[in-house]
């Protein structure tokens, strides 16, 4: 493996690009013996097949009817890029790809894990919600598919101060901003406030929160925070990266100390930690390279809560998703027929669908038989194993904004976070209601932790589905959340009593969230341990036969939305290139689908992925769908001598949803 600083891509699409295409020669070496691939020593792609000059008619196929499990950023999106396709290549050729959205929740949780929760009821007028799940995106070359998705949606940047609409994108503030920002810090029951950089050069003996106990850490650490420690931890690595990046030819010192790594957490490496590092050391490098940005780079909320996002997508919509549809089996019944059982309320029905698309999390596919479906074994273990995070989330309705108009001079005016040891963790302060009148109510998200600090506080939330009997049962982590919040935010000017009475005469509700309680999520987002991407991730991603695989895990961009919408852009790439000569306009499709636009975030193959990998994630898949020991002269004859002659008439598919 080797870096080529002239890609244009980011280090981390390099490593993603780097272990796809070993997933594919791992998998050409099985099925094509005959191209003599020796996958170590290098990591080249052959050229795929070219098509043969002889198509099969094909104008008799009307449409194709797809099945894309859960409604979240990725289902949606799949949808949308399927009524692209429709719009300007298929329907001008009489041809149609037809889907059903099938979503295990009620409709009001739209977005899977774009999920905001509104006090009352209502995203409009008050403030009163918070987002549960994706709440901040920068605005930074990683995620230019998610600006250019806002665009299409018409959600613009406004300001804040001039009550934009819902929808708006608005600045998010990941430090306290304003003339004279200043935030908590509380660790070792000690409190302090304003920036790290300050409270360490206040203190007279350069250990702020009086950590250094037995004198064995070395005085020059204090001087940074946690996480610039953590960053210069990981430094010798980074630059080794850096170097093969800039070297001629492409260097690999950092590539190899990467995947050495890899077999490491990052708890193992630095000898400390909690859960929070049991991902993969690799994992941890790569995005601080994919978010090594400068101060100046923008971060945006949405206006009325990330959920906005998926509702408008759902809007856009040509069909729109069937709630309360569980899918509980997937099965290969042969080319182009996949049969799903269906449970809605008590009934259990069985449709057929050409292809189907699982956008639900691996730990929701894990709980659906798919014993018949044909998927690989790599496949089959990353819905078993693959990491999940933890997270917890609790935010409290206040009759107002104490934390803007009663502190005095360490008033939290401008959004940031408040940093503790606590049970609550982080504190962090809404950029939406900065500018709300002072006699408005307002929402605190007075809790954000992960991995092990979540399962902690998550045991004390109820499961009570009535939330008046939710919060009474909540009694317990109410007054942890009142009395942490009293320790975080006491000053010189008001002690931790008088902070507490504050904040306890202002309470009106709360509302508490944990992931892994959520049966349609399983876990927060995608937390890759040790060589669970290098050995996991490139098989997820290959298509298997008609069964395709999206969503945040299936892309190197975990936790992000970003991740879910190219993964889509390239699982609908790799499964129709099954078909490219079958489908009318199918080679058009794929063009499009490859053609890389900035402003349409409906096109263009993700940066770790090129057209001749997803070709090859095309020919696997068939491969696949086959079940046999091919080479590819085999795979290609198969591909050029497809028909829908004799399958039973694909377009009256029984449908039953």
């Amino acid at each position: 493996m080797s870096l080529n600083q002239d890609s244009g891509t980011s280090i981390r699409n390099q490593w993603a690009h780097q272990h796809a295409v070993r997933g594919i020669l791992e998998e050409l070496e099985k099925h094509a013996p005959n191209l003599s691939i020796d996958i170590g020593a290098h990591h080249v792609l052959p050229r795929p097949p070219k098509p043969l000059p002889d198509l099969p008619d094909s104008k008799f196929v009307t449409f194709l009817r797809v099945g894309i499990i859960g409604a979240g950023a990725s289902g949606l999106f799949t949808g949308l890029i399927f009524d692209y396709l429709n719009a300007t290549v298929f329907k001008k050729r009489g041809f149609e790809l037809k889907y059903d959205i099938l979503e295990a929740a009620k409709e009001d949780r739209v977005g899977g894990r774009l999920y905001s929760y509104y006090f009352s009821g209502e995203p409009h007028g008050n403030h009163d919600y918070y987002d549960v799940g994706a709440m901040r995106f920068p605005e930074n070359p990683v995620m230019e598919r998610v600006f250019a998705l806002f665009n299409l949606l018409g959600m613009e940047k406004k300001d804040p101060k001039q009550s934009p609409p819902v929808g708006s994108l608005i600045p998010y503030y990941m430090t306290c901003g304003g003339p004279n920002p200043v935030e908590p810090w509380h660790y070792n029951d000690i409190t302090q406030w304003g920036n790290y950089s300050e409270i360490h050069s206040q203190s007279h003996d350069g250990d702020p929160f009086q950590i250094n106990t037995t004198k064995t850490i070395p005085e020059s650490i204090f001087k940074h925070s946690p996480n610039d420690v953590v960053k210069a931890s990981i430094k010798p690595l980074r630059d080794a990266l850096k170097r093969d990046a800039l070297s001629k030819p492409p260097g690999r010192e950092g590539w190899d100390l990467l995947m050495k790594y890899d077999t490491y957490s990052t708890r193992q490496f630095l000898g400390v930690g909690t859960n929070w590092y049991d991902q993969a050391h690799s994992e941890t490098v790569l995005e601080s390279l994919d978010f090594d940005f400068d101060s100046t780079t923008n971060w945006y909320c949405i206006l009325g809560g990330a959920q906005e996002l998926a509702k408008r997508m759902q809007a856009k919509l040509v069909h729109k998703p069937h709630y309360e549809r569980t899918v509980t089996a997937v099965r290969k019944k042969g080319m182009l027929q996949m049969e799903v059982d269906i449970k809605h309320g008590t009934k259990t029905k069985k449709s057929q669908y050409s292809a189907i698309f699982n956008s639900a999390p691996l730990g929701c596919l894990k709980r659906m038989d798919t014993s018949e479906a044909g998927l690989n074994y790599a496949t089959k273990q990353a819905a078993r194993s693959l990491g999940y995070g933890a997270s917890a989330k609790v935010g409290i309705k206040f009759k107002r904004a104490w934390w803007i108009h009663d502190l005095g001079k360490y008033n939290v005016k401008l959004g940031g976070l408040g940093h503790s040891d606590l049970t609550i963790r982080t504190c962090v302060y809404p950029s939406y209601n900065c500018y709300d009148s002072p006699d408005k109510p307002a929402v605190l998200l007075c809790s954000y932790s992960w991995q092990q600090d979540a399962e902690r506080i998550a045991c004390l939330f109820s499961n009570n589905p009535d939330h008046k009997q939710k919060v009474k049962e909540e009694a317990v982590l109410k007054e942890i959340l009142l009395r942490d919040l009293a320790r975080l935010h006491k000053n010189p000017d008001m002690t931790e009593e008088k902070v507490y009475k504050l904040i306890s005469d202002n309470y009106m509700d709360h509302h508490a969230f944990d992931w892994y309680k959520e049966p349609n999520a399983t876990g927060a987002f995608g937390f890759f341990r040790p060589q669970q991407f290098s050995s996991m991730w490139n098989k997820v991603i290959q298509p298997s036969g008609d069964f395709v695989i999206v969503g945040e895990a299936a892309s190197p961009h975990h936790a992000w939305v970003v991740g879910a919408l190219e993964s889509a852009v390239h699982g609908v790439h790799a499964w129709l290139g099954q078909y490219r000569n079958l489908v009318p306009g199918g080679e058009e499709a794929l063009k499009l689908l490859e053609t890389y636009d900035p402003k349409n975030p409906l096109v263009g193959l993700p940066p770790y992925m090129d057209e001749k990998m997803s070709k090859w994630h095309s020919y696997l898949g068939v491969v696949s769908r086959l079940g046999q020991d091919l080479g590819v002269d085999d795979v290609m004859n198969h591909f050029e001598t497809l028909s829908l002659s004799g399958t039973g008439g694909l377009a009256e598919f029984p449908v039953s949803i």
